[in-house]
Order: C-alpha cells, then sequence, then structure tokens
C-alpha cells in the first residue's frame, strides 16, 4: 500500500488505521470500532466510499489525547480535545455519496437497515452497510435501532467472513438506490407506540396498553397462529376436549377449522359443542391450561374473556367441508338441539342471501311470504336491497318497494325473526339440493 494511502488512513482514523488492515473479521462491539478493526482485509478501499474524517474516541487514553508523535494533547502546542469532550463535526468533503446520503437521510437509513435485518437474504449486507459507512455514521444508525435490531445487526457485522471490494462496492451501490426510491420502512415499534400513547393518553395509561399488547403477542395463543393446523392438531388430540375447545376459540376461523378438521372424528362434535357453549374463563383454569400444554398462555391471566359460542363455531365450519359440518352438527343435535340450531343460524345469516346466485334468489323469493320480505328487507343492507329487487318481476318490485316506504317503526328485535324465518327457508332449500350456499371463500366457488 502507498506511504500516501497509509497517511490518509493515519489522518482519518488515527492510530487505529493500520489496525484495518488486519486479517479476520471480528464481532461488532457497539459504540467501539472493534468491527472495523477487524474488518476483513481489503487492499485498497474503494475510492468512492472514504471513511469519515474524525478521530475515535479509542484515541482518547485516561482523559488525554494521544498525538500523532504519541504524544499527549496537554503535551502538544497542537492543543486538542479533552475526554469527553463533542466530536468535531464531519467533515462531508471528504464523505463519498452514499455516506453523504445517509447523513441527509438518516431516518430513512435506519429504515432501510430495519427492512434489511428482517429479511435473512439480506442481513449480511446490513452488515457490510454499516461497516462501510464508518462508525461515526453507524453510530448514528443504531441510535435510531431497538436493542433487538442492535444484535441483530451486531451479528450481521460479526457473521462477516471477508468481503472483497467488488461486492462492498455493489451492496453500497444498492442501499444507495434503495434509499434514493425511497424503499425503506417507516420507524415503529414500541418506542414510537409508547410516546404517542403518552402524548395522547398520559404515562400510566399508556404503560397498560403496552403491558396488555406485550402480553397478547408473547401468548401461547398467539404463537399457535404461526404453526401450521397439520403440526398442532396431532399435538393437542391427546388433551382433554376442553382444553382443545379453549385452544381453538382463540385462533382465527381458518386455522381452527384445519385443525379441527383434523382431530379424530368421534372428538369433531364434542370439540366444537364445547366450544358454543363455552362462556367465561377464569384465569385459574387458564392456568391449568397452561401447565397441561407446557405452554405460556398469559394473554388472558389478565381476567375473564370471552372466548366461544354458537358464532365461534358457525365461523370454523363455514371454513370447513360439508362432511365435518354435517358430522358435528348431526352429533351436536344429539347432544342438544338447541345450541345446534344456534350455531346453525350464526352460520348463513340474512346478509349472506347476497352471495346465492340470481337464479337461487328467485327460488327462494317463490317461497317467501311477501309480507315477510318486505320488513326483512326494511333492515338489510342496500346492497341486498338492490340485489333482491333486482330478481324481481316490476310489479312485485313495485309493491315491495311501496310496502317498505308505508311500513312503520318496528323493533329490531321483530324484524331478525322474520330474517331468521328466511333463512331457515334458505337451509330447507339447500337440504333439498335447490340452492347452494357458500361456504369459506366465495372467490372460489364460481368461475
Amino acid at each position: 500500500m502507498s506511504k500516501a494511502k497509509m497517511n490518509q488512513e493515519e489522518r482519518i482514523f488515527g492510530h487505529g488505521a493500520e489496525e484495518l488492515r488486519g486479517e479476520g473479521v471480528g464481532k461488532w462491539a457497539p459504540g467501539s470500532r472493534e468491527g472495523l478493526k477487524k474488518l476483513s482485509p481489503l487492499e485498497e478501499y474503494p475510492s468512492e466510499v472514504p471513511e469519515i474524517a474524525a478521530k475515535s474516541s479509542d484515541d482518547v487514553e485516561d482523559g488525554r489525547e494521544v498525538g500523532e508523535a504519541g504524544g499527549s494533547a496537554a503535551d502538544s502546542s497542537h492543543g486538542g480535545k479533552g475526554a469527553g469532550a463533542a466530536e468535531p463535526p464531519i467533515d462531508e468533503d471528504m464523505l463519498s455519496p452514499v455516506q453523504r446520503l445517509v447523513l441527509e437521510r438518516t431516518e430513512e437509513a435506519a429504515g432501510l437497515t430495519i427492512s434489511m435485518l428482517m429479511n435473512k437474504a439480506e442481513a449480511w449486507k446490513a452488515g457490510v452497510v454499516m461497516v462501510t459507512l464508518g462508525e461515526r455514521l453507524a453510530g448514528e444508525l443504531m441510535k435510531r435501532l431497538s436493542d433487538f435490531e442492535i444484535e441483530e445487526v451486531t451479528q450481521a457485522i460479526g457473521g462477516l467472513e471477508q468481503v472483497g471490494a467488488e461486492d462492498r462496492r455493489r451492496v453500497t451501490e444498492e442501499f444507495q438506490q434503495r434509499l434514493i426510491d425511497g424503499e425503506y420502512s417507516i420507524k415503529g415499534g414500541t418506542d414510537f407506540a409508547r410516546a404517542a400513547l403518552e402524548r395522547a393518553v398520559g404515562p400510566r395509561k399508556a404503560g397498560d396498553i403496552l403491558e396488555q399488547v406485550s402480553r397478547k403477542f408473547s401468548s401461547g395463543f398467539y404463537m399457535l397462529k404461526n404453526v401450521e393446523a397439520d403440526q398442532i392438531a396431532p399435538f393437542i388430540s391427546y388433551e382433554h376436549p376442553q382444553t382443545i375447545a379453549l385452544i381453538l376459540s382463540q385462533l382465527d376461523p381458518g386455522k381452527a377449522s384445519g385443525i379441527l378438521a383434523r382431530l379424530p372424528e368421534q372428538m369433531q362434535a364434542d370439540v366444537a359443542y364445547r366450544i358454543a357453549t363455552m362462556e367465561n374463563i377464569t384465569p385459574a383454569i387458564i392456568k391449568q391450561i397452561e401447565e397441561s400444554l407446557e405452554s405460556s398462555l398469559r394473554d388472558i391471566l389478565g381476567g375473564n374473556q370471552d372466548v366461544g359460542g354458537p358464532k365461534v363455531v358457525a365461523d370454523m365450519l363455514n371454513m370447513t367441508g360439508s362432511s365435518t359440518e354435517k358430522n358435528v352438527l348431526d352429533r351436536m343435535d344429539g347432544q342438544d338441539p338447541e345450541v345446534a340450531e344456534a350455531v346453525r343460524n350464526e352460520m348463513f345469516i340474512f346478509e349472506d342471501i347476497g352471495k346465492l346466485t340470481d337464479r337461487e334468489i328467485q327460488t327462494l323469493m317463490r317461497d317467501v311470504d311477501q309480507k315477510d320480505l318486505v320488513i326483512a328487507l326494511k333492515a338489510a343492507s342496500n346492497d341486498l336491497k338492490d340485489k333482491v329487487l333486482g330478481n324481481m318481476s316490476e310489479k312485485v318490485r313495485t309493491f315491495i318497494t311501496e310496502e317498505m316506504e308505508f311500513l312503520g317503526p318496528m323493533r329490531l328485535s321483530e324484524v331478525a325473526e322474520v330474517q331468521l324465518r328466511i333463512v331457515q327457508q334458505v337451509r330447507q332449500l339447500e337440504e333439498q339440493g335447490q340452492i347452494t350456499i357458500v361456504r369459506g371463500d366465495a372467490d372460489d366457488t364460481f368461475v
């Protein structure tokens, strides 16, 4: 390496510059220069990415600045900064284009770094960028990262093996272009949430809210959402049906239905019935289930929570095939007909008539009493009204519309009763094979 190049590095990094040419990659210690000192050897640093012209705090020993000749600042006529003094401003003339861009858009650069860390395939690039930017700019980015994100970038830097100048240049140029293109994450996280909440509701209430959120996202129920149904079903199938019912009631209908369908057939109806009849669960019972599953179900330990009901079972069965649905409801009929009927009533509601085809609506209208239809449509959405009325003759449509206009106020419970009567007629037509009730994703039913 030329003497001029070595002098440039001495001017940039102080006496530690020679260590930059050492072998191997060491673990990055946030706030120090170890990650830079043990950077993989590069005989020539890319000229377009020079380091920042600023001395490191490592050049300060025992409260005295080490001079170029090795003497202390106190003995030097040049003077200098004492221990703890502010670092000199960054000399922008010494910066590369990417360093200058990061200096101007530090928040955005931190967001892009976070995005890279979240992608396992790109995490190493974040390490390269941090080392390339130099300790001062890297430190500015780290100030905007959470402790977890700092750990991640530390591992990324510490895990770097030899990185050639070409790879370093390529990664740096990619980072610069993505930053220019606005490809970065908006920095959020707990710190942002706390600050915003404290401004909105005060520190004490903000703390309570964040504690509840923390319990929810660290709960066993939440973690189960990221596990495949065919992995969960064998694991919980040996548990008591009441335990399984509680677990399924906490999952979204799609995941719960997948697990229910994979349970032993003789267990499916029992579990569904227990969910439908489940009310409030006390923390003590939750604790017993937690120990049984060897899982941390902390999200509901703070108090009782509504965990079941016919609607939960209905949502689950709507996502299953007709054979599973029939098996569950038939067995539930034998156990408790009222609960089974309540589940059926939740599985297809009046507004779901809008999912029927035009021909099916016309078939239904032939069986529905016109007086019932007037009352039922009175509280229906405009979309449903338009679809139903659009499948009638002009004469009948005019009659229904006029009757709705002249219909006086009615109790909502009375309207719901009439709508339920029509829903039951829909189910009867399905049993007769005259219509098909759409379950699950309606977009996949007709093409």
